[in-house]
């Protein structure tokens, strides 16, 4: 995949990282395409063909409207954070037009899930207090998480002057660190039922792993990133499977597909507007350190990769360095905030006894499996 700031990166689920790091390097990133949605489609037919459960026949009415509006919600807020102070002016008729468009569709989207039969995205699941929290709280885990992330392979391939592969191998103890805790984490909440503390833990480290990634700078060591990388990765194991499990044990048995599934879209959500509002800040930092330096060398988020500055002239590949150095230490010192948020979130979040496996729904009898027709 190529992200915003034109750092080609291989986004394999599949593979390790410093697998996907060779295989961009050796052939291209577009064979994620290539090895990606073969397998998955043989994976598809396999389990299609091998999954045998009981199932009933039951009609389901789908919610189109609800899920144009909140396409169109997701898009136009995406588009403002994406142009807003880059492509235009943030009073310019784009951007408050989009602005517009998001508060219409969003008005619309409460009426018509207020009145479906079977909303996208029912309101009533937000009257649970931690299932509201936990939405806020991974929403702020997509701002600070993917959104600052999403600058660290232009920083290892650039100022620290690692290949694609090098650079999905540096990641690994941040991986490392989130396998640990989260098996941790898991375990413990398995034999105690209890499950608080652990988000507030993993806030808490996180701010502190984002605090040290803020001290980047043009002479630190692969070995000094590795360390930052361990400490977020820590914080990242107590908090990821954790809001999942909070939020499908805060809703009813027929409500658990929504609580995954919009988990994952505020998570989203947060990262492509961490991502957007972190360039802007790391192009405008960028910048504004190459004309403090006298040069006229000029980069938008999107414009500046690992090749263009390898073949820049020897000073001026200095002070692009110097340049994305100071840029990634302000973004990073913007994302600590964030992670003070989740830490202070997660201290609200109310210890309900987990749901036993065997819990039926009250409004809806336990029975087979449902099979969509």
């Amino acid at each position: 995949d190529r992200d915003v700031t034109g750092v080609q990166t291989c986004a394999l689920p599949i593979f390790h990282p410093p697998t996907s790091g060779w295989i961009t390097t050796a052939f291209s990133w577009r064979w994620i395409f290539y090895i990606n949605l073969p397998l998955g489609g043989a994976a598809l037919v396999y389990i299609m063909a091998t999954l045998h459960m009981p199932a009933r026949r039951v009609e389901h009415r789908i919610d189109y409207l609800g899920g144009i509006l909140l396409g169109v919600i997701a898009t136009s807020v995406i588009l403002v954070a994406t142009w807003g102070g880059t492509e235009y002016r943030w009073a310019s008729a784009p951007v408050l037009s989009l602005i517009a468009l998001a508060v219409v569709a969003l008005v619309a989207f409460i009426s018509v899930e207020r009145r479906a039969a079977e909303p996208m995205l029912p309101l009533h699941v937000f009257k649970n207090r931690n299932f509201s929290l936990t939405m806020v709280l991974t929403f702020f885990v997509g701002i600070a998480l993917f959104g600052a992330m999403t600058f660290l392979p232009l920083y290892q391939q650039t100022v620290q002057g690692a290949s694609p592969t090098v650079s999905g191998l540096l990641l690994t103890p941040m991986m490392v660190g989130s396998a640990i805790t989260s098996i941790v984490a898991g375990q413990a909440v398995t034999r105690t039922g209890r499950y608080k503390i652990f988000p507030i833990i993993g806030g808490a480290v996180m701010t502190i792993g984002m605090f040290m990634l803020s001290r980047l700078g043009l002479h630190t060591t692969r070995l000094e990133t590795c360390i930052d990388y361990l400490v977020l990765g820590l914080g990242m194991g107590f908090l990821m499977q954790m809001v999942s499990l909070i939020a499908q044990n805060s809703v009813e048995l027929r409500d658990m597909g929504v609580a995954s599934s919009a988990r994952m879209f505020f998570q989203q959500m947060g990262g492509s507007l961490g991502v957007a509002a972190f360039g802007a800040v790391f192009a405008s930092r960028l910048n504004g350190a190459m004309t403090a330096a006298g040069s006229k060398f000029h980069v938008s988020g999107g414009s500046l990769d690992p090749a263009t500055v390898t073949s820049l002239p020897a000073v001026l590949k200095h002070q692009v360095d110097v340049a994305i150095s100071h840029a990634i230490q302000g973004v990073f010192v913007w994302v600590v905030p964030a992670s003070v948020l989740i830490f202070v979130i997660a201290l609200f979040i109310k210890e309900v006894p987990l749901r036993s496996g065997g819990a039926p729904d009250k409004e809806q009898p336990a029975a087979e499996p449902e099979l969509v027709g």
